[in-house]
């Protein structure tokens, strides 16, 4: 997982005090910093103003927060597969990357004459396919007669080349486009 701007600023901060804190403690069990300071702070922190105590214990809870923070960072989701499994067999598997789905997508729906602009977004889950495609159409057609018909037909075109089930067909029509073809 990339990490953001933010993450690695905070992380560059925690880091840089967490190294002064222990060039402290170092320098504190070398000599080099009398042990009277380390007891001035204690005692600032047991009997001091009260002001002080809050400060250190707001101190305390963001150290304790960006802690837990960074322990988990990059735990959660795994990326999305870049290739859908065709077939497997004794001897191994046989794989398609999205892209080359997302390919026969394009081909499919540039055989429909309605529709002239794309974009699509294939999803690959273990044996399943998720596919979104945003499309341009004609102003004059019938938006969810075309619809209708690309989604089931796009479902059984991917099946039948790649043998990958379609779990959702998603059409969003983003505008409509004249047909540059057409005379005026």
């Amino acid at each position: 997982m990339k990490m953001k701007v933010g993450t690695r600023v905070v992380l560059t901060i925690y880091l840089i005090a967490v190294i002064i804190l222990c060039g402290f403690i170092l320098a504190t069990l070398g000599g080099l910093i009398p042990g009277s300071n380390l007891s001035d702070f204690t005692d600032t922190v047991l009997n001091g103003p009260l002001g002080y105590k809050i400060l250190y214990a707001v101190i305390a809870v963001v150290v304790i927060i960006i802690s837990f923070m960074l322990m988990f960072f990059g735990v959660g989701k795994a990326p999305a597969p870049k290739t859908a499994k065709v077939a497997s067999f004794e001897s191994g598997n046989i794989l398609i990357t999205v892209k080359a789905i997302e390919e026969l997508v394009e081909r499919y729906v540039h055989e429909n004459k309605n529709v002239k602009g794309l974009k699509t977004t294939v999803v690959s889950h273990e044996d399943s396919l998720d596919i979104a495609i945003d499309i341009c159409v004609l102003p004059d057609v019938d938006i969810p007669a075309v619809t209708k018909e690309l989604q089931s037909g796009l479902a059984s075109y991917i099946q039948q080349h790649t043998g990958i089930t379609v779990n959702e067909t998603k059409i969003m029509v983003t505008g409509l486009k004249e047909n540059a073809g057409r005379a005026s």
